[in-house]
């Protein structure tokens, strides 16, 4: 497979890279090896992932988990660029992954099963989003950037797991890429007043209809999304900073500081200033 692939981070916690396909034809890759343990995010695209008689359909919005000694196939499905965020592991690095995946235990424990798709969650595609972000600084702290792989790693293996639904070739080339841009553009803007119908309009589609193919794509509703990502970005605040909570309660896009605390202790199981 024709690729761009450049190391963002590497770290004791993890080694980060980002994906770019460049191949001009949509065939199938020769046999690659599997040599690390390794979570991708797949943040554009759509591509069948083979592993002997296992045949994954991957697709943006999506983490790919992967054991390490297997040798797997790539295939194109469409000419939408394939495009990825790839966390590695060491040995060591993968068995404390292991004792934490509460949620996942079946997956590790299961020698005939070797890759399997997990549809992101709110707060995992937030935390990635922020990782992402930060790699994109001139500068950046390491103990930040460890912090929020952990995090990750931590909201994604002992989460829900949820295994993502079957999307028609239909809906994964056209209305896939719109749902994405906008769930970004709720990472980025999360502080904003957003509307259903400002967030329709950037799909080119009535807010009937939007909120409809949104709430298919992710599970969940965009006003439900939006509130994870406020109230996660208010966690992070105030678990890593000193800022008053009602600052941080108005600079995440909450209009009172009632109804933060009341959606954090709901969230949470506690307030704000207990959990700080």
């Amino acid at each position: 497979m024709e690729a761009d692939i450049r190391l963002l981070f590497d770290s004791p916690v993890a080694a980060v890279r980002d994906f770019r396909c460049r191949c001009r034809d949509c065939g199938v890759s020769g046999k690659e090896h599997q040599d690390h343990f390794s979570i991708a995010y797949i943040r554009t695209g759509n591509f069948r992932f083979n592993v002997f008689r296992n045949e994954l359909d991957a697709y943006s919005g999506l983490f790919l988990i992967c054991k390490p000694g297997y040798e797997h196939t790539v295939g194109h499905v469409h000419d939408l660029p394939d495009e990825c965020t790839i966390f590695s592991f060491s040995a060591a690095q993968t068995e404390e992954l292991q004792g934490m995946a509460g949620a996942f235990n079946w997956f590790f424990h299961n020698p005939d099963l070797h890759s399997i798709l997990i549809k992101a969650s709110p707060e995992t595609e937030y935390l990635h989003h922020r990782i992402i972000h930060l790699f994109h600084r001139p500068r950046y702290a390491q103990l930040e950037a460890e912090q929020l792989i952990a995090a990750l790693m931590q909201a994604l293996l002992t989460g829900e797991g949820m295994l993502p639904a079957p999307l028609s070739d239909r809906s994964k080339r056209h209305y896939l890429p719109l749902i994405e841009g906008v769930k970004a553009h709720i990472s980025t803007h999360y502080d904003q007043d957003l509307s259903l119908t400002g967030l329709a309009g950037m799909s080119h589609m009535s807010p009937f209809h939007f909120n409809r193919m949104f709430r298919q794509m992710t599970g969940t509703t965009p006003y439900r999304y939006l509130l994870d990502v406020r109230l996660r970005e208010a966690e992070w605040q105030i678990a890593h900073s000193s800022i008053p909570v009602t600052e941080i309660a108005f600079a995440t896009g909450f209009n009172s500081l009632e109804h933060f605390s009341a959606a954090f202790r709901k969230a949470y199981g506690k307030s704000p200033s207990a959990m700080r």
